[in-house]
This record gives structure tokens, C-alpha cells and sequence, in this order.
């Protein structure tokens, strides 16, 4: 037996130092190897992935009564301009807010617009808190009844 095989913690590495000594022995190894590393990523970033948009399925139309309510289990942010609605505010969109609406709340349909390829809907509340007031509201917070 050879001193290789009696010995395991011998032989760790080599594989390793095997690879990287031939690569910086050959160049065009090296480059083959970047450039098929930089295809596969160029594949997959065109052509794999889970493609997952957001699909609103309601048909809503002009004096529809309707229902807001958050998918997220939150409550429903009501603006008075589309596309108002962010993670933050600024200072002067503020005065922007009309209101917030609880689950459940009713409301009637009043005019429909994409802003920045995204739907929004314009409701009147007409109970909860916010009954009375009227503004704009992403479309996937509002149900069809």
C-alpha cells in the first residue's frame, strides 16, 4: 500500500489544486470556463424563472356595488389621486390620503384608470368609517358582489 491510501487527510485538496493549477496553465481553459459560466447565467436569466404576474380577474364596471378588501389581510388605502399609494409617503402627498378603509367595507364604483400598468378603481364608500368620501384604490383590494 502507498502512503496515499493509509492516509486520507493526504490527499484532500488535490482535486482542487488539480483544477486550478491546470487553469492557470492554460488560459484557454480559463476563458472556456468564464464563458460557458456567463451562458448558462445569460440562459437562465432569458428563459427560466417562474414568470408570476399579478392577475385581477374581477370584471368591475361603472355603478357596480362593491367590497374592499386587502388580499394581504390589511386594511384598504383610499387616495384621492391614482397611484398615490406607496410604502412611504411624501410630506406633501399627505393631504392626499382621504382614507383607509376597513375589510369588508361597501362601496359603488364610480371610474376605472391604469397608472403605470396598474389598475386602479375609483370607489364611493358608502359605509365604515370612511362612509361618504370618495377615492382611488388599487383594484386587487376591490370584489364584485
Amino acid at each position: 500500500m502507498t502512503e496515499t491510501n493509509n492516509n486520507p487527510e493526504l490527499g484532500k485538496g488535490n482535486d482542487a489544486s488539480n483544477i486550478v493549477s491546470a487553469l492557470k496553465g492554460n488560459p484557454k481553459a480559463l476563458y472556456g470556463l468564464i464563458g460557458a459560466i456567463a451562458i448558462v447565467t445569460l440562459g437562465l436569466a432569458l428563459f427560466g424563472g417562474n414568470e408570476s404576474k399579478v392577475t385581477v380577474n374581477a370584471v368591475i364596471s361603472k355603478g357596480q356595488t362593491v367590497v374592499l378588501e386587502n388580499p394581504n389581510g390589511g386594511l384598504s388605502h383610499v387616495t384621492a389621486a391614482p397611484g398615490m399609494m406607496g410604502a412611504q409617503t411624501a410630506e406633501e402627498d399627505v393631504e392626499q390620503d382621504i382614507c383607509v378603509a376597513n375589510p369588508g367595507t361597501h362601496g359603488t364604483v364610480e371610474d376605472e384608470q391604469v397608472t403605470g400598468l396598474l389598475p386602479y378603481i375609483k370607489v364611493a364608500i358608502t359605509d365604515g368609517p370612511c362612509q361618504g368620501k370618495s377615492g382611488w384604490t388599487s383594484k386587487v383590494n376591490v370584489k364584485g358582489q
